[in-house]
């Protein structure tokens, strides 16, 4: 049973990562959007750097976590998109009846979101290398990094397939991208919090994705030992319990 277990979760995963690359240019907005926004804010915001308050770093180094973030925020929501296209021509349903474990579908749908999440986010670490930014945490802190961000994209995927499983709607599935760009500006993704309007600032707290770009933050430029990693780690893996948990249940429910 568990051998048969694996091996359909294995196999229908493989099967989701080939549909990564297809088409391949389906991949380029959710690069082209963060390494554009990098670039420019790096160099026309150099001078925030200098603002009394702001911490002794470059600007680009500062806003080096959220472009590795953004580019596997961009792209989680993908899962959502293609479970409801499975939905909708007939392959969903194909698998629900064939002699296979049905927790294997939607797990391999969360491994596809890890293993896309972790080839952009080494697109993005060559290019922020190769722009000048320093990891001061090295190579571990690249791992914790990581690590962090498969949490995340794969918890932040489930709303996509949340609404793919109940709804069965490609138009309202593709519309969740629309939450990206307020869950990403209500963080201190562009200045660090004391430099925040009070009000917008209690905002930013109430944002979990604000403590997982802080754990980032933390891991580029001091290192290991900033209480911000570890809220990281909490928050990203609360929302993949929570949001996991739930898909479990709509999946279930979908096959009632």
């Amino acid at each position: 049973m568990i051998n048969t277990f694996f091996s359909d979760w294995f196999y229908l995963s493989i099967r989701n990562i080939k549909l990564i690359w297809r088409p391949i240019m389906a991949l380029i907005p959710s690069l082209f959007m963060p390494i554009f926004f990098f670039v420019v804010n790096s160099l026309s915001l150099t001078a925030f750097s200098q603002v009394p308050g702001f911490p002794d770093v470059s600007y680009k180094d500062f806003i080096a976590p959220v472009a590795i973030f953004t580019a596997i925020f961009f792209s989680a929501g993908n899962a959502g998109i293609e479970l409801v296209q499975d939905i909708t021509g007939g392959y969903f349903k194909k698998l629900v009846i064939m002699p296979i474990n049905k927790l294997s579908i939607v797990l391999a749908k969360l491994v596809e979101v890890a293993f896309q999440a972790i080839m952009q986010g080494l697109i993005m670490l060559v290019l922020l290398l190769l722009w000048g930014v320093n990891f001061e945490s090295g190579v571990l802190g690249v791992i914790t990094i990581f690590g962090i961000l498969m949490l995340f994209a794969m918890a932040w995927s489930c709303i996509g397939m949340i609404i793919a499983l109940r709804a069965q709607n490609a138009r309202l599935v593709q519309s969740m991208f629309l939450l990206v760009f307020p869950l990403l500006s209500i963080t201190t993704s562009a200045a660090p919090r004391e430099l925040l309007p009070e009000t917008f600032a209690r905002a930013t707290d109430l944002n979990p994705v604000t403590y997982i770009i802080e754990a980032i933050r933390a891991l580029v430029l001091y290192g290991f030992g900033d209480p911000a990693i570890t809220q990281g780690f909490i928050a990203a893996g609360v929302m993949f319990v929570v949001l996991v948990s739930f898909t479990v249940l709509s999946f279930r429910k979908a096959l009632k």
